[in-house]
């Protein structure tokens, strides 16, 4: 009597195992993807992430336009023309400093620490130029005196004659960039409680930039979730120690989003990227507008849109950000979490904002190819491909009767200057994206063939194992047939 060939035994069992294992994990493929790829983003000591987020080698650089005011002399009577000036551009290093990791709550907690550069050879502007802007100190000290009575008004308007100021002020780009200059009213102001000043701190310079050049505290005390516990890592949990934001009330309050390096993952048309922005001191959601591809990775892009920063006439979303009275849509109030100076966010050339915002001057002209702000993201795997973050930054003036500089001031906003910082993923780097995004598209697919192979081999290896086997049979039967014929051939 035959037996059946052991290896047949050995080859189906494998067969059957290996099919088995590659269909699960085609079925599981995308959970098994995420976790590893989770696993690689946490934000921990040991992790490649961890070191290319501490300190980033990505080229950064600001780009800073100035509102040159052309006639300030004719203010109030006629409307101030402005001339953009720029872009000044500044190589920007960025490093993360003071960081802590709490491993028992998943976060991870730092500083940022920006250092700027003056790039001459990319600039098309200098340092040197002179450049005529609004009077911003003085307009600031008239903002805080809204609520004094009739006499600290009148002593206001006093020193601000005494100390020569006017409402426009000439100095150079450096000057009224990051080197600052210098100002009686500063002095004064140091004099006086910090109650007096909201809070701010004392400075002896002023200067749209001063300060913040290699400043450990512009960006404020950020703690995110560090990706260890398998949740994003980079999502905002706490903002110089608040959980919510002190500056607003009920849904304005919350905190929630991106702190503005790490993405959500598989992000959809229909919902909104959601960033924290420290420097707007709020969560900013940014809609879908459109789907592209930047050498061959596919992206989705975010746009701030006119329902950003809307004044709550087009939805509820927003009122709880008006900090008193919304006045124009378009633009966002930030003298709340700028101790309580007159300042207000737009996008450049006041692009999406209320038409009585331009009608008040001169020289802007809003360009969506030039002044949008936008995040195109990869949306499987969260990776920002190309950003352009744009802001401009405004002045609120309204007439003060008490204030003689001010008496006869329209209520507007005075463009000031406005700031890009455009950043785009290197062509090494989306090589490596192609990588991952292959081995994440096609893995399972890879996985389902391979549980095919593996059971095609089983059905292989089962018939061969029956036909064999009914080949035994068969020869077994005729030889029995074989012996009742012949008995004397029996052994």
């Amino acid at each position: 009597m035959r037996h059946r060939p052991q290896w047949r035994r050995v080859a189906c069992g494998a067969a059957m195992l290996f099919a088995a294992a590659a269909l699960a994990t085609a079925l599981a493929w995308n959970s098994i993807f995420e976790a590893v790829y989770n696993s690689q983003l946490a934000l921990s000591p040991s992790s490649r992430s961890y070191r290319e987020w501490v300190a980033p080698d990505v080229p950064l650089y600001l780009e800073i336009y100035l509102f040159n005011w052309t006639n300030p002399d004719d203010f109030p009577h006629q409307k101030p023309i402005l001339a953009e000036v720029g872009p000044y551009r500044f190589r920007e290093y960025r490093r993360h400093v003071n960081v802590s990791v709490y491993p028992n709550n998943g976060t991870i907690a730092y500083r940022t620490q920006r250092t700027w550069q003056f790039d001459e050879d990319t600039s098309e502007a200098s340092l040197q130029d002179n450049i005529t802007i609004l009077n911003v100190i003085a307009a600031s000290a008239a903002f805080r005196s809204r609520d004094w009575g009739f006499l600290k008004q009148k002593g206001l308007s006093l020193a601000l004659a005494m100390f020569g100021h006017g409402m426009s002020v000439s100095k150079l780009a450096g000057e009224l960039l990051f080197d600052g200059y210098e100002d009686p009213l500063i002095d004064l102001a140091n004099s006086l409680p910090p109650s007096a000043l909201g809070g701010a701190p004392k400075v002896d310079r002023f200067g749209l930039f001063y300060g913040r050049n290699n400043s450990i505290d512009t960006d404020g005390y950020m703690e995110v979730t560090s990706g260890s516990s398998s949740e994003i890592p980079g999502q905002i949990v706490r903002w110089d120690g608040h959980s919510s934001l002190p500056f607003y009330a009920g849904e304005c309050a919350k905190m929630t989003g991106s702190a503005g390096e790490f993405m959500p993952h598989n992000l959809t048309e229909s919902e909104p990227l959601t960033i924290f922005m420290s420097d707007l001191c709020r969560t900013v959601y940014m809609d879908y507008q459109e789907s592209g591809t930047l050498e061959g990775i596919p992206y989705h892009k975010y746009v701030m849109n006119e329902a950003t920063f809307d004044n709550s006439s087009s939805t509820d979303r927003n009122s709880c950000f008006c900090n008193g009275e919304c006045l124009w849509s378009g633009v966002m109030n930030v003298s709340a979490c700028r101790y309580g100076s007159p300042s207000f966010l737009s996008l450049p050339h006041f692009l999406h904002g209320d038409p009585d915002l331009l009608d008040k001057v001169e020289g802007l002209a809003p360009d969506p190819d030039l002044h949008t702000f936008y995040f195109a993201v990869e949306p499987r795997l969260g990776i920002p491909l190309d950003v352009s973050a744009r802001f401009q930054y405004n002045v609120y003036l309204e007439p003060m009767p008490n204030i003689a500089l001010y008496a006869n001031v329209p209520k507007m906003l005075f463009p000031i200057f406005w700031v890009q910082q455009k950043v785009q993923v290197e062509s090494k780097v989306l090589g490596e994206l192609r990588i991952v995004r292959g081995v994440m598209d096609w893995g399972g697919t890879v996985c389902a063939c391979a549980a095919l192979a593996f059971a095609a081999i089983l059905t292989v290896t089962s018939c061969c194992s029956s036909h064999c086997k009914k080949k035994d049979e068969i020869e077994k039967e005729k030889d029995e047939a074989e012996l009742k014929l012949n008995p004397n051939n029996r052994s």
